[in-house]
Formats: C-alpha cells, sequence, structure tokens
C-alpha cells in the first residue's frame, strides 16, 4: 500500500491507520464488513470496470446503460455514499471505464454489406458527452466478413487496445491512441499493457511459444524489445493473461484516496490449459511473476530469454478444471470452487503476494515451480460461503476490485442476482454481519 493524497486534515491520522488495518485484516482473511445484494434485468448486458458495475438495458430498441458505483472506504465512498449514473446511448455491446481520465469507451459491433463494422465512441465519465481529448467522438473501422464472438476493452493512458475473437476462433487485436486516432493491428494470442507505452504479448515463432515484450510508442512501427521462451511443453496448449484489475501508474484516483495498491507490486498471471494426453479434462498451471520483470534490455539489439534462465524468477501452480477463475487485482488473485448441485455450496480462495513475509504466510501443496530468484511469496486463504451470502446459488463468475469480489450467481428465473462484498469496512462506518465470523 502506498499513502494516497487525501489530506491528513481531511482524515486524522487514527482514523487513516484504524481504516489501514481494518483493509490489511480483512483481505488475508477473506472477512468482508459489508454485502450488498442486487438483481440485475433479464438480457442485461453487465461487466466491471474501474470501480463501477455497469449494465446495458434494452427497452423496445431504445438503450440505456446504467454505472453503479462500487464501495470503497479507502476513498470516502462508503456503502452509502456511492453514486448511481444512467445514460440513453445508442446500441452498444461492451464498455471500458478508466476513472482516472473520466473516460469511457463503448463498442457497438454491426452487420454491413462490406463485413463486419465497428464503431467506438468516447465519452466524459460524467457527463456522457463527447471526452474533450478525444480526436473524435467516434472511431469507426471493419474487422472482415467473419462474426465477432467476443469483444474486450482495455485502457492504458491514451493508449487502448480492443481485442477481437471471431467464430472461426481467430484472434486479433487493435491497439489505439484515442486523442491521435494512430493505430495498428496485432495477431498475436493475447496481449496485455505494462503501461500506456508496453505491451506483453503471448506469440507463436516456429510453433514455440513466447511472451515478447513490445514497445508501441510508434503504433504503426511497433518495436520487438525482448523475447522469453516459455516451455516447448506447452507448445500445444492454450496461452492467455488473466488480466490484472489494478492501475498501471502510480497516480491513486480518485484524488480522495487515502492510501492505494503500490503498482511495482503488479503481477503478471499467464493461464495455460494443455490437452490431456488420455482424453481427460485438459492440465491448467498458472504462470506467475512480478510484472516489474519485464523490462527492455540494457543492451542495444532484440534480446532471446531462455526458459531455463528466467523460470529461475517464476511461480507455477496447478489448477482444477473445476476452477473458477483465477482474477487478478494487483498482487492479489482470487478463485472459487462450486460443489456439486446435490449439494450447492460455495469456496472462495485468495492468494496474496506479500511485500514483507513472514513466517506466518501459508502455502498449499499446489505449486509445481518455486523459481530460487522469485521475489514473490505466496499467502493462500481459503473460506467457504455463508449460505446467505449466494442464497444456495452456485456462483457464476466473479470480479475483483481494490474493495470488492463481486459475486454473480446463478439464476434460478430471468433476473440474475449478484452479490457485493466490501472489504475494509471500519466499525465506524457500520459493518453489516455477513462476514464477521470466518468459515
Amino acid at each position: 500500500m502506498k499513502d494516497g493524497p487525501a489530506s491528513h486534515a481531511y482524515k486524522p491520522a487514527v482514523g487513516r491507520l484504524q481504516l489501514l488495518a481494518t483493509y490489511r485484516n480483512d483481505w488475508p482473511s477473506l472477512i468482508w464488513g459489508h454485502e450488498h445484494k442486487m438483481r440485475l434485468a433479464p438480457q442485461t448486458r453487465y461487466g466491471v470496470s474501474s470501480g463501477f458495475l455497469h449494465q446495458i438495458h434494452i427497452h423496445g430498441g431504445q438503450h440505456s446503460l446504467d454505472l453503479a458505483e462500487l464501495p470503497s472506504c479507502r476513498t470516502s465512498r462508503s456503502p452509502a455514499l456511492t453514486r448511481h449514473l444512467k445514460f440513453r446511448t445508442p446500441e452498444i455491446q461492451n464498455i471500458a471505464v478508466d476513472r482516472s481520465q473520466s473516460l469511457i469507451v463503448t463498442s457497438h459491433v454491426l452487420s454491413l454489406q462490406t463485413g463486419i463494422g465497428v464503431v467506438l465512441y468516447f465519452r466524459d465519465l460524467w457527463t456522457f458527452e463527447k471526452h474533450p481529448q478525444a480526436y473524435s467522438g467516434t472511431y469507426d473501422f471493419n474487422v472482415g466478413p467473419v462474426p465477432v464472438s467476443s469483444i474486450s476493452i482495455a485502457i492504458a493512458g491514451h493508449n487502448m487496445s480492443i481485442s477481437f475473437e471471431f467464430h472461426n476462433g481467430k484472434i486479433v487485436h487493435l491497439v489505439l491512441n484515442w486523442c491521435t486516432f494512430q493505430a495498428g493491428w496485432l495477431e498475436d494470442n493475447d496481449i496485455q499493457f505494462l503501461s500506456e507505452n508496453r505491451l506483453l504479448v503471448v506469440r507463436r515463432s516456429r510453433g514455440l511459444p513466447y511472451l515478447s515484450l513490445y514497445n508501441i510508442s510508434n503504433i504503426s512501427a511497433v518495436v520487438v524489445e525482448r523475447d522469453y521462451e516459455l516451455p516447448g511443453a506447452w507448445a500445444r496448449s492454450a496461452i492467455g493473461f488473466s488480466p490484472n484489475t489494478s492501475p498501471l501508474v502510480d497516480q491513486p484516483s480518485p484524488s480522495e484516496a487515502m492510501f492505494y495498491p503500490d503498482p511495482s507490486r503488479r503481477v503478471i498471471l499467464v493461464v495455460v490449459k494443455t490437452p490431456s494426453s488420455n482424453g481427460g479434462p485438459s492440465v491448467r498451471n498458472w504462470l506467475i511473476v512480478n510484472e516489474s520483470f519485464f523490462r527492455p534490455s540494457s543492451r542495444k539489439g532484440r534480446l532471446r530469454i531462455s526458459w531455463q534462465e528466467w523460470s529461475q524468477a517464476c511461480l507455477i501452480r496447478d489448477a482444477h478444471s473445476a476452477i473458477l477463475g483465477p482474477y487478478v487485482n494487483g498482487s492479489r488473485v482470487v478463485f472459487a470452487e462450486n460443489t456439486p448441485h446435490h449439494s450447492p455450496r460455495a469456496r472462495l480462495n485468495l492468494i496474496e503476494f506479500a511485500p514483507f513475509p513472514d513466517s506466518s504466510c501459508v502455502q498449499t501443496r499446489a505449486w509445481s515451480m518455486v523459481g530460487p530468484r522469485c521475489v514473490l511469496v505466496p499467502n493462500e486463504s481459503s473460506r467457504e460461503l455463508p449460505p446467505k451470502t449466494v442464497d444456495g446459488r452456485q456462483i457464476e463468475d466473479i470480479r475483483l476490485t481494490e474493495d470488492n469480489i463481486v459475486l454473480f450467481l446463478n439464476n434460478q428465473d430471468e433476473s440474475k442476482p449478484v452479490n457485493i462484498l466490501t472489504f475494509g469496512v471500519p466499525h465506524s462506518m457500520g459493518r453489516s454481519h455477513p462476514g464477521h465470523t470466518h468459515h
């Protein structure tokens, strides 16, 4: 954690210390201080981005966007003080929010005579008007004749990525500077921003997998700064990132933050799914490394790092196919396990990489590799969710923020139940009972 910009006069030292202690005690024990249950209307597109739960509604052909601010006591947004925004909008399917820039990007996919078209809208988060820094209010382009099966959007400063997976399995990424509209296409398996001008990508060369560090300062002339070999045994594996949803830059947002996660402690988590030799479930591994490990070489020219060399800075954890996740925020990883339907129970699991590990850190036997030069020390905890928290339902999806675990539960009717678990709620702000008792 790092000290935030909120003045000490605004929050006396004793109050700041109490809040920090609550936050640090609650997360490792998976004890949340507040629950907020809600239901999403049928046929609602939903997600979480930059501290907002968003819902895209369709009413008789009219589209609207609801943004519900998630609680965060360290930024003075107690559960009673969160804001809700609602805007009318043209037809959209996906959104991404960057609160630090008051930016909201929405996308719409449409069928044209020339193929599949995409329109991006760049709006101010609070007014929904054109964002003042955007080159234009919209950016439209074609992605070819094959229908799109999924889109994801990520924002890093003035750059952003729009990743497309098509019905034929092909994956492409548009990298766009939304202030200048300089753009370029990448056809790598997966990408993740390390900073505004650097990407880490999963790619293949001559059938072998690599992680590569790309410099995108000039999007039209991407420079490959380093290649990191991955194990040859993963040549047939599906490899991708579990996105890290914490801020990239050392700039707390909003400015009311009393403390905030240190960006230098962010972790990269690579999910590897290898086909089983006997036709059973795929073998799953999580490759975890400190994000700051990936940096350009001090020597001129492109440099390839062997797996034998850089694996010494990594961890590998084995994961079974029934796990839901992983979900990553900063140096924290959350995943869930659902038990069989005849006796539905759900278990939350947490891995935290403590900055100053001690003998109290708990690890399971699932770690199949611990590199001798790895600076990450995992501390694991697990908790069966109280029946009232999930209402006897199984977990369908999760979103993770610095302050919340958002549970999307299986719906037994048309509406979808959601439960927002908020951590770091001190007793002075009225902790609710669900997270008090450790199970």
